[in-house]
């Protein structure tokens, strides 16, 4: 009987495989990303800026924003490169259409809000690092905010 256990505990080898390694992909986060901008005579200030990471995935691709004024917000890895970057319509300004005249022809014109709050909702790149938030305005970029990003649950 101890040759029969014996017999099976020798393994050659030859015969041993491997199991195949599971891979397991990261779970997909949403970075939610809040604030407050302010018009200020020496340019816009980004206040109140709150981030929050949660587990899930982007119902609904967000509209790409076409115009020339507005906020860049990107996803940085840690050496500070872009891995992916999102325009947001600027909330600070606003084409408004209305009634010019007496023919009631319609007319476009900007409106120059003081304050205003935005909400950007984000797929998060899984080697993100830090958000950077960039105002493109008038011709010209300028860097409001770098934040990390917080801890992922």
């Amino acid at each position: 009987m101890l040759h029969e256990l014996a017999a099976c505990a020798y393994h050659p080898a030859g015969d041993y495989k491997p199991l195949p390694a599971a891979t397991v992909a990261p779970t997909p986060k949403l970075l939610f990303l809040s604030g407050r901008l302010t018009a200020e005579a020496s340019g816009s200030q980004l206040q109140d800026l709150h981030l929050q990471a949660v587990p899930g995935v982007l119902k609904t691709a967000e509209a790409v924003v076409n115009t020339p004024d507005f906020l860049r917000v990107s996803q940085l890895n840690g050496q500070n490169q872009v891995m992916m970057e999102t325009r947001v319509i600027h909330p600070l300004r606003h084409s408004v259409e209305h009634v010019a005249d007496d023919q009631r022809s319609f007319q476009r014109s900007e409106v120059k809000l003081p304050t205003a709050e935005f909400f950007v909702r984000l797929a998060l790149h899984p080697t993100a690092a830090s958000i950077r938030v960039e105002e493109i305005a008038d011709g010209k970029t300028v860097l409001l905010r770098e934040l990390p990003i917080p801890p992922k649950p």
